[in-house]
């Protein structure tokens, strides 16, 4: 059943008679008179066309229809998303919906139908109707049937209505089971269409993935030179790296010379294969065994060193010719740095160092080779083990080798283990030695294999503490590996993009590793608050991310928004430190951005747009924007809880962030769009 309304030109007031018909609206065929309902108490009746014929309806009948009309006393509201302005409705569309809620006495059904005027410079309404459809003459939307008192709409089609330009609404509502028209118009309604520019985003992602295989806390080893490896062949000079013993009572010394490379090729054979079969079969670090021969490689608490070299003894007559014979061993080390008590089993933090030798050749004149290695550091409250040696089958712990006895069946390895035992923090640097001796002599030599490394770098200095949080009561790490965070971006693609996006093109680049940019963690014990005491994470966020009634609104069209703050505030990078690099009065300097969803199942993340504002410039020092709270909650859950422990990060310690599934791409300069990782 479908009815349809007809309405004045120059300023009179028509009432349809209307044709029912079934399944859909349509005019009735023929003639519409309409009643004109004017100031007097009788009306002039007009047909369809606008020319005069005599009422149809005329007298007390009528009056009694119009007793019981229905009403529609407000004017019509226009949307989305249906704001106002300076009491004008704010749309962002060219198509948008009309809606008004139409009383009726009876309590039956209503419809409502909508016209559209233009307006003057003044912003009001002028004669010109606007035609909303062609489906009657007069360009004009009626509604589907509602129950009385709710909202009644229609949609305006494309192409009707321009952007930018301020138009003028009202409506009249119609009992569609009495058939009795409202006599009158709603009050007019102003609606202004302001369609911002075709929104392109950043980045593109899907919505959550229901699993993944991301390890947030997981930390990939690095490759890393070290500053104090020791005195070595030809790094310093000649002969740098030999040193040589006392002459004996025959006047014979013993020489001990660390190369990097191999000093014949038959070692480099014998030692390629023997050397990974050694440490499979006493490995302190478990992924050492695999890495590439040749290089140093650390993670946060564990360090394989497999560029020890090689350390050759030479047996010497008092002027260094001719070489009685020599002993060549390969050298690998490996330091392993627990940080809880379920790592060692007792109370106290626990690190362990071994080094494996393989003989790769040992000279008859030598008669046999003996070798010592002795481990030292500083630590003020550490207490260590003998050095142990063993062999791979466990039969043998003296590190004695005959003539012939080469590869991997006469591997050794040499195991110390320390306890620290203090309290608070404390670092402390180590050291290595080696000695050797010959059975055909009596005389020992003695070389370094370095340090924990010079003293601005200390890059194999541990740091252990008791301080670090969690449940983690003690441990230890290597501060020098900054340990990274791994941003699950399969379950919070939202807050990965985010974070990826401000990365790349804030000038700071907070938390990338591609640009060697670390945030440095706020920790316990920071005394940064200007008032004293200590400045805490919600401190920085109720600068960049005020709540209240004055705070941050989230962009709506981000379902269930919440404002994520970029760098984190748990850093000192965050826009809301004191005496910050990044410090801003407010978040309204950082750079402004907003999730939503788009079409196809798609997400974008894009610049906000509200309240004037243009877009990032770019310059900014920090960023916030509006992001489903699970995801901007979730992104850094884990941190204070898992990884801060894990890592024993403290007070200004440095740590990178990774948003694996945006790194693919090369930079931001183009829309960025997520890959599944893991």
């Amino acid at each position: 059943m479908g009815f349809v309304h007809l309405f004045p030109q120059r300023g009179r007031r028509l009432i349809s008679l209307t044709a029912r018909t079934t399944g859909r609206r349509r005019l009735a065929l023929g003639t519409i008179l309409a009643i004109v309902i004017g100031s007097g108490a009788t009306g002039t009746a007009y047909s369809a066309d606008g020319s005069d014929n005599p009422p149809p309806v005329h007298g007390p009948g009528a009056r009694a229809a119009a007793a019981a009309e229905p009403d529609t006393p407000n004017g019509p509201e226009v949307g989305p998303p249906f704001t106002k302005t300076n009491n004008v409705w704010q749309t962002d569309t060219t198509t948008p919906t009309l809606r008004n809620t139409v009383t009726a006495p009876s309590g039956h059904k209503t419809t409502a139908t909508f016209e559209v005027h233009t307006t003057d410079s003044s912003g009001k309404p002028t004669a010109t109707v606007v035609k909303l459809t062609d489906e009657n003459q007069w360009g004009v939307l009626v509604s589907g049937e509602v129950t009385a008192g709710k909202p009644a709409s229609v949609t305006v089609p494309a192409g009707k209505l321009k952007n930018g330009v301020t138009y003028a609404v009202r409506s009249s509502g119609y009992d569609a089971t009495s058939n009795v028209y409202e006599s009158d118009w709603s009050p007019y309604s102003t609606f202004k269409i302001n369609v911002p520019p075709a929104e392109k985003p950043y980045v593109t992602f899907p919505a959550p993935q229901a699993t993944s295989g991301i390890d947030s806390l997981a930390q990939t080893p690095i490759e890393f030179t070290r500053t104090d490896p020791g005195p070595v062949t030809g790094l310093r000079g000649d002969d740098n790296g030999r040193k040589c013993s006392a002459p004996d009572a025959e006047g014979r010394k013993v020489c001990i010379e660390i190369s990097r490379d191999a000093p014949t090729p038959e070692d480099a054979a014998v030692a390629k294969g023997a050397m990974r079969q050694a440490l499979r079969g006493a490995d302190l670090v478990s992924w050492c065994a695999a890495k590439p021969d040749g290089k140093d490689y650390m993670n946060r608490g564990e360090a394989c060193l497999k560029k020890v070299g090689y350390a050759t003894l030479i047996f010497v007559d008092a002027d260094d010719l001719p070489r009685f014979g020599t002993a060549t061993f390969a050298l690998s080390q490996q330091i392993k740095l627990y940080n809880k008590k379920s790592d060692t089993g007792t109370d106290r933090a626990e690190f362990d160092q071994q080094l494996t030798v393989v003989p790769t050749q040992i000279d008859d004149a030598t008669e046999g080779v003996h070798l010592t290695w002795q481990p030292g550091d500083n630590c003020k409250d550490c207490t260590s083990s003998q050095v142990q040696w063993s062999s791979n089958d466990g039969l043998n712990t003296t590190p004695h080798w005959a003539v012939g006895e080469v590869g991997a069946q006469y591997a050794m390895t040499a195991k110390r283990q320390t306890i620290w035992n203090g309290t608070g923090k404390e670092q402390f640097d180590l050291g290595w030695s080696l000695l050797g001796s010959v059975d055909a002599g009596n005389a020992h030599a003695q070389t370094s294999l370095g340090t924990s490394g010079d003293v601005r770098v200390r890059e194999l200095a541990p740091r252990c503490d008791d301080i670090a949080g969690g449940n983690i009561k003690t441990g230890c790490v290597f501060p020098y590996f900054k340990p990274t965070w791994t941003v699950d971006t399969n379950l919070y693609p939202a807050a990965g993009a985010y974070y990826w996006l401000l990365q790349e093109k804030l000038p700071s680049h907070p938390g990338s590793r591609k640009w060697d940019s670390l945030v440095t963690y706020l920790g316990p014990g920071n005394n940064a608050d200007p008032d004293g005491g200590d400045w805490t994470n919600d401190d920085s966020r109720g600068i960049v991310c005020p709540t209240g009634t004055s705070g941050f609104k989230p962009n709506p069209a981000t379902p269930d928004g919440s404002c994520d703050e970029y760098a984190p505030a748990s850093t000192y990078q965050s826009g809301g430190m004191p005496k910050g690099p990044n410090q801003v009065a407010s978040g309204k300097e950082c750079a402004q951005l907003y999730t939503k969803p788009m079409t196809g199942g798609t997400w974008g993340l894009l610049a906000e747009n509200r309240d004037g504002y243009t877009g990032p410039k770019w310059n900014e020092k920090c960023g916030r924007a509006s992001v489903p709270t699970d995801q901007n909650t979730g992104a850094f859950r884990d941190l204070g809880i898992k990884f801060v422990p894990q890592m024993r990060l403290l007070d200004k310690d440095g740590f990178f962030i990774s948003d694996p599934g945006f790194e693919h791409c090369k930079n931001a300069d183009t829309v960025c769009a997520w890959k599944k990782v893991g």
